[in-house]
Order: C-alpha cells, then structure tokens, then sequence
C-alpha cells in the first residue's frame, strides 16, 4: 500500500496540456485580482497599473495557444506570445519569466518535480538579465526566492509538481511580504510590490489548478459573455473599454443609462451587485472616474482598436517627406497624435498612463514603415521595454530613445534630419531629449508618503520629471510650486498641453499668468487631450 502511494505521488507529472491548462488558470486567479493588484501602486498618480499589465499580458501569452502533449512545445509558444504582447514594464518582466519557463522545459515532454524546480530558476535568471539595474525587494526578489523555495523542495521525500508548487507559492508569499523591508518606499507607502504580489498570484493559481481547486474568486451571479463579433462592427474607432462594477445595491439602470450616452457600441449588463460594461470611446478615464464612485473596479481593459491606428496612420493632409530613417511615436492622447503626425511621425501608437501599448502594437507600427531603419519613441517610462524588446523581434534595425514623457519625444522629433542617418538622428535627439523639463498636473488616487511627501487621495499633485514634488488641497497652489521649481526663469520656451478634461480657455489662463510671471519666456498652448493628467508642462 504503502509503495503504491509513493509510485501515485511520483507520477504526478505534468504533459503539455496540464502546463496549459495550469497556466490558463493562473491568467484567470490573476484576472480576477487585477485591480488589487494596480491599487498596490506606491505612486498615488493615476497609473497604477502593474496588474492590468500582467494580466493583459499573460493571457495575451496564452490566447493564441492550442493544446499539445509536450510541455517544451506549449513553453515555447507561450514564451513568443508572452514577448509579442507584453505590456508595462511589469508585463516585459513577466515575459521573461515565461522566457525562462521555457528555456527550462526545452527538450522536455513532460515536466516533473524536477524539471518544474529546474524552470523557475531559469525564470529567475532570465527575470534579471531583463533589468538594467535590479532592485531587490521587487518582482525580481520574489521570483528568486519562489524558485529557491522550489528548489529546496526537491530533498523533501516524494517530491512532486504539487508539493514543489505548494512550496513555491509559500516562498513567493513570505518573499512579497518582506518587501517593504527591502524597499523604503514600499515601507513609506504600507504597502507589498505589486508585481510580486502579481507573481505570486500566478503561482497561487497554478497550485489551485494541481489541487483541483476552484479559480474563481467571487462565486456571485455570473454575468452574460459578450463575444468579440457581437459587439464590434467595422466602423469601431477610440478605445475598447471594458471593466466590471462590484458594490451593494448599485442603482444599475442609472449607470446603464448614464454610461451609454459616454460612448459608441455600449453593451452594460447586470444587476444591483455586479455589473459588465463594455464602450468604445475616445476618453476611457471619464467613464472609470465616473463607475468608480459606485463600487469596486474588476477586471480593466482598454484595447486600441485596429481601426485607431490606421485612422493614426493617416496623415491628414500633411505631405510625408521621404527618408531613410522611419519613427514611430507613442501618443497618450488624440492632441498629441496630431502633433507627432505633423511632425511627420511615420507610424503613431496610442497608448501612455494607464493605456500601456504592448510589444505586438509597437512592433506592427515598425513593421508598417517602409524603412528598415527605425527609431522609436516610447515617451512614457513603463513602454520602455515593451519597445526595446522589439529590437530582437524584427529584421530591421530599431534604435529606441528613453523618452519618458511626451514633450520629450516632440523636442525629438523637432531635432529629427531628414537627411542624415540613423546614428546622426539618434545622436542629436538624444540631446534634445536632454534639454527638456517637464511638469505634470493630476489627481492623486490612494494617499502615500514619498521622500517625506504626504499625499491624500484626491489631492492635486505635481510631478517635475516623474518625481512627485508638491501636493496640496488647491490646484493652482499646485502649479504655482510646480512651476518654481521648473526654473523657468532660467528656460527660453514653455508648452502648455492640456489634458481632456480642461477646455482652451483654462490652459489660456495659466499661459497668461506664465507669462506675466516669467516675461522672458515663450508660452504656447496645445491641445494634448490626455486623460487623467490636467496639464502636462514642457520648458526647454
């Protein structure tokens, strides 16, 4: 009796189906956490964003995946899914953790113990080797310390794909719960990484699947599907928008009816606990801000639609210049579109807070190019490495500049020679990127302490270069300590770029009083129709 439960236990191996099905599992435990996942964000600013980019990515990863008995082949297609449609940094970081899943697995039909410990130390080597700089106490740590857990696991007796997950995800627990003591921000804030608790999510809903557990997370009334062909038509433009509202006794036909006039093809189902919404619209932050003042927000997904980029890919009629040199820019909002277009951007990307394009956007707007030289503007820090893993996933040359913010990729292009190549363009943009400062006005969303800053859930706050500078009740009050510390008597030129919920007449107002407080400098104003952000202030 005693040899054949040991033999049982043994042969607890996984084929490829399982490994598919196992991860299938996790993208929906993972789902279904998303939102607390982006609210662990120790920024207060309206990103937050580290589960979405997970999710999105991981079941990006495994939607084109079919079935097969061998798990280095399912590894394998996961892992180019994974790269193409990876998302935020967090979602490329993710990727590599698929990477590595499956440089682990190669050659291997089935995965035991062994070989399940044997691919989360690979994926902890290939998470690394994906950062720059590693910083401990981030998702990095919590994949190293999962694996090692995994490891040790394979000396207890009888060691098998469960009891090696079981040990992984309690290593991945603990890990993730030491992680303010490794960071001082995450001390400052109360609160865990958020891709570690991304990771350990995975993890967990991997180990639910090996025990046959339920991964569904709130067993409420469930809420009709609605297919992609239902609901999409050819004339569909803006943003795909779709979230669900969980609260007691929401008043659903006031937010069915209310949402409905917010956008095009609004499909909203439900009831007084749980509500579906699905709209195309060219703001997604107007119909968040307004459903998150009824309950909590599940399940986040805002997809550009094919027919925004090629409306993006138009050139409206602005004369293309021929070069050698072709640029893709990345624009966080239709006003900012429009300028890289005229600025002769070949191929523009929607995406920036909140909206994070994933590898598979940026690489299909190279792909478009006629050149086979390319250099690309991300011109938000989390689509950074979304955009250099493209670089191993084309034939031509991409040469990528870390523009952070949008001003950024403008001073860019405004340096961009027609007639030079790549080297000579990459060069003087990489200067111009250099001389520019850039302010941004928006609302914070959870409180935190950040450098001894105190922030309020709803607060205004300002942020010079992507630090968080200045906080405070009154929004002017906010401005007028931005703009002191942007050093504008020392700059020649500021853009005001408003953002969607501000009107012409609001970013006239704050020009005119640059100017009268700062005579020496040009003021312009542009429509740069963000989402979320007030103003996003350039001064070079």
């Amino acid at each position: 009796m005693e040899t054949l439960l040991e033999d049982t236990l043994v042969s607890q191996a996984w084929d490829g189906r399982q490994l598919l099905a196992a991860l299938k599992a996790a993208a929906h435990w993972l789902e279904q956490h998303a939102t607390a996942v982006d609210a662990l964000n120790v920024f207060p600013v309206p990103d937050g964003d580290t589960g979405t980019n997970m999710s999105l990515t991981l079941s990006g990863a495994l939607k084109d995946v079919a079935p097969d008995s061998s798990c280095a082949a399912v590894a394998e297609r996961v892992k180019y899914w994974a790269m193409m449609r990876g998302r935020g940094n967090s979602g490329i970081i993710l990727s590599q953790v698929l990477r590595g899943i499956a440089q682990g697995l190669n050659g291997q039909e089935r995965m035991g113990a062994p070989e399940l410990a044997a691919a989360l130390a690979q994926a902890s080597i290939s998470a690394y080797k994906a950062v720059l700089k590693p910083v401990e106490g981030t998702m990095l740590t919590v994949m190293r310390e999962a694996s090692e857990a995994a490891t040790a696991a394979l000396a207890g007796p009888h060691a098998t794909v469960p009891t090696v997950l079981e040990v992984a995800v309690q290593g991945a627990r603990a890990s993730v719960d030491r992680t303010p003591t490794l960071l001082k921000t995450l001390r400052d804030a109360g609160v865990v990484d958020s891709g570690g608790e991304g990771l350990f999510l995975i993890l967990e809903g991997m180990l639910r699947y090996a025990r046959g557990e339920s991964v569904e997370y709130d067993a409420g009334e469930p809420v009709a599907a609605m297919s992609f062909d239902d609901i999409h038509g050819p004339d569909d433009f803006g943003y795909c928008t779709n979230f669900l509202i969980r609260g007691d006794d929401l008043p659903y036909d006031t937010i069915r009816t209310t949402l409905a006039t917010m956008g095009q093809s609004a499909v909203i189902v439900g009831d007084e606990t749980l509500i579906k919404v699905h709209l195309h619209l060219l703001r997604p932050g107007e119909v968040l801000n307004y459903a998150i003042d009824f309950g909590t927000l599940e399940q986040i997904e805002i997809t550009n639609m094919d027919v925004q980029r090629a409306q993006l890919h138009e050139r409206s009629n602005v004369e293309a210049l021929e070069t050698d040199v072709g640029v893709v820019a990345v624009a966080p909002g239709p006003g900012f579109a429009t300028l890289f277009r005229n600025l002769q951007a070949g191929e523009i990307v929607g995406g920036g807070q909140t909206m994070n394009p994933s590898t598979e956007d940026l690489l299909a707007a190279i792909e478009r190019l006629p050149q086979h030289e390319v250099i690309v503007l991300p011109n938000n820090s989390n689509v950074i490495m979304a955009a250099r893993q493209t670089a191993n996933l084309s034939q031509k040359r991409i040469e990528v500049l870390p523009t952070k913010t949008a001003p950024q990729g403008i001073a860019a292009l405004l340096s961009f020679n027609y007639q030079a190549g790549i080297e000579q363009n990459v060069q003087a943009m990489s200067a111009a990127i250099g001389q520019i400062h850039t302010g941004e006005v928006t609302t914070a969303v959870r409180d935190a302490a950040i450098d001894g800053l105190s922030v309020r859930a709803g607060q205004t706050i300002g942020l010079l270069n992507g630090d968080l500078v200045t906080a405070d009740d009154d929004r002017n009050a906010v401005i007028e300590d931005l703009l002191g510390r942007m050093q504008l008597d020392q700059r020649e030129i500021v853009t005001i770029y408003y953002g969607e919920a501000l009107d012409r007449p609001d970013a006239d107002a704050l020009a005119e009083h640059i100017q009268q407080r700062f005579a020496d400098v040009e003021v312009e104003v542009q429509d740069g129709g963000q989402p979320l952000y007030d103003y996003i202030i350039s001064a070079e």
